[in-house]
C-alpha cells in the first residue's frame, strides 16, 4: 500500500458521518449491480463518462486495486474519491500520478488552467516540452507560501531568481522580498548564498 492509499484511508476513517457518507455514495455510483466490488467493466465507462480520461486505464485499475483481487473494494474507491476530489496532478511530461513531491513551473504556478507540473524524473532528465525554465517543488513553494502570509503577504507570485536558484515572494505594493534557499539545478555549480535568509 503507497502512501496515497495510507492518506485515503487516514481521511476516511477520521471523517464525520456527512463526509463519510459521500464516499458511500460515490461508491455506489459505480457499483452498478450491487456487488460491493468495482469490476473493470464498470470503472471504465464511469471513469470515461465523467471525464477523468487519464485514470480510465487499466494500468490505473491495478494501481487502485492493493488486493490483487481485480475487482475494487470499499477503501480502493476511496483512494480514488480522494485522488479525484483533492485534485491530484498528473505529470505534464509523461502522464503519470504525481503521488508525492513534483516540481511546478513558477511562471505558470498562478493560472490554475495552465499549470505546469513535472515528477522528479522528467524534471530531471527534462523529458517535457514546455517554455519556461524556472521550476521549484510543491514543498518549497508550500512553505514559503505559508511564511508570506504569516507576514501578511496575501498577495503574492513567485518570481524565479536568476542564477542564484533562490526564488522571491513578494507583495505586489510593498514589494518587500522573502528569500528561500531552493536546491541546485541537476549539473550547476554550488552557489554561496549570502544575502539569503532561510526559511
Amino acid at each position: 500500500m503507497d502512501e496515497l492509499h495510507k492518506i485515503a484511508r487516514a481521511y476516511y476513517i477520521t471523517a464525520n458521518e456527512e463526509s463519510k457518507s459521500q464516499g458511500r455514495r460515490f461508491f455506489k455510483s459505480i457499483d452498478h449491480d450491487g456487488s460491493r466490488g468495482i469490476t473493470i467493466q464498470e470503472y471504465l465507462p464511469y471513469m470515461k463518462r465523467n471525464g477523468h480520461t487519464k485514470m480510465a486505464n487499466r494500468p490505473f485499475f491495478d494501481y487502485l486495486n492493493v488486493s490483487g483481487t481485480g475487482e475494487l473494494e470499499f477503501m480502493e474507491v476511496m483512494t480514488l474519491f480522494y485522488i479525484i476530489k483533492s485534485g491530484r496532478k498528473f505529470c505534464d511530461g509523461c502522464d503519470g500520478l504525481l503521488k508525492g513531491t513534483f516540481f511546478s513551473c513558477t511562471d505558470c504556478f498562478d493560472l490554475d488552467d495552465e499549470s505546469f507540473n513535472l515528477c522528479s524524473e522528467c524534471f530531471t532528465e527534462s523529458s517535457y516540452v514546455h517554455p519556461h525554465r524556472h521550476f521549484l517543488d510543491n514543498y518549497i513553494i508550500l512553505e514559503n507560501m505559508k511564511v508570506a502570509n504569516k507576514e501578511g503577504q496575501m498577495n503574492h507570485q513567485v518570481q524565479n531568481a536568476g542564477a542564484s536558484n533562490a526564488i522571491v515572494l513578494y507583495n505586489r505594493q510593498s514589494r518587500s522580498s522573502v528569500f528561500a534557499t531552493v536546491f541546485q539545478a541537476v549539473a550547476t555549480t554550488a552557489a554561496t548564498f549570502t544575502t539569503c535568509t532561510i526559511m
